[in-house]
């Protein structure tokens, strides 16, 4: 890691004018191949794992499968895992 990455206060400010693209891309050359997002595979969810897997293809996604959850979502996890090409 680069010097100076657990100044939180120096890393916001400085996040606070880049995109969100910038972010993950920052993300991604600071903590790749370690690198994972999490998502819940809600609605919502699919913005942000298209704008990561656009920035590094094949990017592993961590999520939890409490058992309780809507066949729906879980139809949703895969389809966008396949069109995404997401390793959950």
């Amino acid at each position: 890691m680069r010097a100076g990455i657990c100044d939180l206060k120096k890393l916001n400010e400085e996040f606070e004018s880049r995109t969100a693209r910038q972010i993950v891309e920052w993300a991604a050359g600071e903590f790749w191949p370690d690198l994972a997002v999490s998502s819940s595979f809600g609605a919502e969810s699919a913005c942000l794992l298209h704008l990561a897997s656009s920035v590094r293809p094949g990017i592993r996604v961590v999520f939890v499968n409490t058992g309780f959850l809507f066949p729906e979502t879980l139809r949703f996890r895969d389809e966008l895992a396949r069109r995404l090409g997401l390793k959950v």
